[in-house]
């Protein structure tokens, strides 16, 4: 009876997507109606902390430079900066910026809009990261700027690159509200409005530098119902959405639409907070990683649509290493391993604190950890109240999904003591691995990186310092008659590159 009502409720739903206006499998080749699952709070160019924010920013800004979607790891596409050269010393980056880039109020950009992002990034408790090992920056001219780094940093150029670019002149104008709910870029989108809890939408830049976009007019609208959008896509009322795992199927056998998988680094896991016992021992939390059935796990949460991985690091990501500890479902050992702290006839954790949208992965972790004598007690929070209670360490054992892409640099964040109450979930540290990210950044030669990556991350699995399960694997479905260019690694899109087919 829920399913059937689910099901007329998403039928309900996709219909009103027409009434209101929505479009039609008629509508005009010049527009386009994205789907997405959440409204977003900010367009700040370096505060957002979704991917809905992430993918709206990266068409209403531009970068320096962009990985190429379909080889992430291959040569930097110019964007901003035609060019650029790195010191000898590895200590001075130069960007030679492109003539003739225009904000969305005509304004020139210049080095001084650089520099102004640079900082206003390196400011940002959500994106400060990205210019991490920034000492300073000068200006050459309106279109030279020099980067400084107060020592060789050797994932600097490719995350200094990402940083959105926002205009200088404009931000000294307005509020910080205004900047940030009504964003001026320099990229392929202008802003249009923003109608909270139902639509986002945005219009081409025909000034653009990189040329007009084909596609002129974008409706971001938000459908948080998973049967809403699988009714809405099969109707063609929406033409590109990222989907659940449980309407793949359903959409696959539709007529006129395509479905499309795309791989990312992100990790669902299990964050035990190491500062309160018992998740303090590491035998305990190496239980916690034996009693998680993660095949199990990933067909009854994911659909079957994920890679099983106890790692942090996927393995195709510097520093991984099948040497390194793996955890396998093995309830035997994991009581084997209670019963040395102590708790051969089990143990009550408490709360097991969760946001909403991860209710049934918690509920699967609970269950499995009961089989071994853990039992739990699911407190289900608000996203904001939750978030405050993982930042505050109030909490003794959670769990989620996070992303943390690009140079394998970026799991810093996860495992060093100044991103305790941040991205540090476990609230772990050790001056091993704080020594070993400090000399990676300094190493430039690869094969030396890798090499003390693959010991910081033996150190980790070793220390069970979180319990992943697996890698998600990112679904979108799209109009058959839409062609959506590459969609890069952790599901990010650029619209200039989506064109309607003949």
């Amino acid at each position: 009876m829920k399913k059937y009502l689910a099901l007329l409720l998403g039928l309900v739903m996709a219909l009103s997507l027409v009434a209101c206006g929505g479009g039609s499998s008629t509508h005009s080749k010049d527009s386009i109606i994205i789907a997405v699952d959440a409204d977003c709070e900010t367009m700040h160019p370096v505060n957002t902390s979704t991917a809905i924010e992430t993918n709206l920013i990266n068409q209403i800004y531009d970068t320096l430079a962009l990985d190429n979607p379909a080889d992430p790891t291959g040569d930097m596409l110019p964007r901003v900066a035609e060019s650029w050269e790195i010191s000898e010393d590895g200590c001075c980056y130069t960007f030679h910026l492109r003539q003739g880039v225009k904000f969305h109020d005509g304004s020139a950009l210049t080095a001084a809009d650089v520099g102004f992002s640079l900082d206003l990034c390196a400011a940002s408790e959500y994106q400060g990261s990205m210019v991490d090992g920034m000492d300073h920056w000068e200006i050459v001219d309106d279109n030279t700027i020099k980067v400084y780094t107060a020592s060789p940093y050797a994932p600097f150029l490719r995350s200094v690159v990402d940083v959105p670019i926002g205009c200088k002149a404009y931000y000294e104008s307005v509020s910080e509200e205004a900047f940030s709910q009504n964003p001026i870029g320099c990229g392929p989108y202008k802003f249009v409005n923003h109608k909270e809890g139902d639509s986002i939408t945005l219009e081409a830049f025909e000034d653009y530098y990189g040329g007009a976009p084909a596609i002129k007019n974008v409706t971001f609208k938000i459908i948080a119902d998973v049967a809403s959008m699988s009714v809405g896509l099969k109707a063609r009322q929406i033409d590109f959405a990222e989907i659940d795992a449980s309407v793949r199927s359903t959409l696959e056998s539709a007529k006129g639409v395509k479905v499309e998988s795309v791989d990312a680094t992100t990790f669902a896991f299990v964050a035990m907070n190491t500062q309160v016992a018992p998740y303090d021992n590491v035998k305990f939390r190496q239980a916690i990683n034996y009693a998680i059935d993660r095949e199990a796990l990933v067909t009854a949460y994911a659909e079957g649509q994920g890679e099983v991985n106890s790692n942090l690091l996927t393995p195709a990501r510097e520093g991984y290493s099948t040497a390194q500890k793996q955890y396998t479902y093995d309830p035997d050992q994991a009581k084997a391993l209670l019963k040395e702290c102590g708790y051969e006839n089990g143990y009550d954790m408490g709360k097991l604190i969760v946001a909403e949208n991860y209710k049934l992965l918690a509920q699967i972790v609970q269950s499995d950890l009961a089989k071994v004598g853990l039992t739990c007690e699911l407190e289900i929070l608000e996203f904001n109240a939750y978030l405050d209670k993982l930042m505050d360490g109030d909490f003794g054992i959670t769990c989620l999904q996070m992303a943390l892409e690009g140079d394998t640099q970026q799991l810093s964040l996860a495992l060093t003591a100044d991103y305790i109450g941040m991205a540090n979930n476990a609230r772990w540290s050790d001056e091993r691995v704080e020594k070993l990210f400090q000399q990676a950044v300094e190493t430039v030669d690869e094969d030396e990186r890798t090499a003390i990556y693959e010991q910081i991350f033996t150190i980790v699995q070793d220390e069970a310092v979180y319990c992943v399960l697996f890698n998600p694997t990112m679904l979108f479905a799209y109009n058959d008659s839409l062609d959506p260019g590459t969609i890069a690694l952790e599901g990010y899109y650029y619209l200039q590159d989506f064109t309607w087919k003949d």
